[in-house]
């Protein structure tokens, strides 16, 4: 492996943009994380980059959330987006490296609950499991099974339902269903 993960400095915004835009073939995703990083979301300790020979070639971010329910109770929690590695990067280990990186760090951190927008057959092997099991929806239509959570310590979704609130630079994307 000669890849190595890292927090994300400053000079990286311009790589990780390249990343996002390659894997999602458009802008959306590198948009989003620009505004992120320019919002109260974002924490510099879960915007993480993988580099290989002085190239960013993978990124994942970890941005605050809020559960809520109908009576406006709230549980803090994290999202998992965005996750991209360069496509000829791809199939290397190094997505899953940078969502393990980021679980760990996340939970250092105190964060408990992650959610996740994405395919379950690829999150499911990081411990994610259906959202809706727990009565916590997503605030956009997406197709069953694509929201997923995941609690990093026993019983702490026990409690918890509602709807899951994002910062305001993820009503940026244009289609989170894609």
């Amino acid at each position: 492996m000669a890849w190595t993960i890292r927090t994300e400095k400053p000079e990286d915004a311009a790589g990780i943009a390249k990343v996002l835009t390659d894997a999602f073939s458009r802008k959306d995703e590198a948009e989003l994380v620009a505004a992120i990083r320019n919002s109260d979301a974002y924490d510099p300790a879960l915007s993480l980059v993988c580099v290989e020979d002085g190239d960013i070639v993978g990124y994942v971010l970890f941005s605050p959330v809020v559960i809520r329910t109908a009576d406006c109770d709230e549980t803090p929690a994290l999202a998992l987006a965005p996750v991209a590695v360069l496509r000829a990067f791809q199939k290397r280990g190094i997505g899953t490296a940078l969502i393990e990186e980021g679980i760990h760090r996340s939970h250092q951190k105190g964060a408990k609950i992650i959610v996740v927008l994405g395919e379950p057959g690829y999150y499911r092997r990081f411990r994610f499991e259906s959202a809706k099991e727990h009565e916590i929806e997503p605030p956009w239509d997406v197709p069953e099974g694509y929201f997923m959570v995941l609690g990093l310590e026993t019983n702490v979704l026990r409690d918890v339902h509602g709807v899951v609130h994002y910062p305001e630079p993820f009503t940026q994307i244009v289609d989170v269903t894609e």
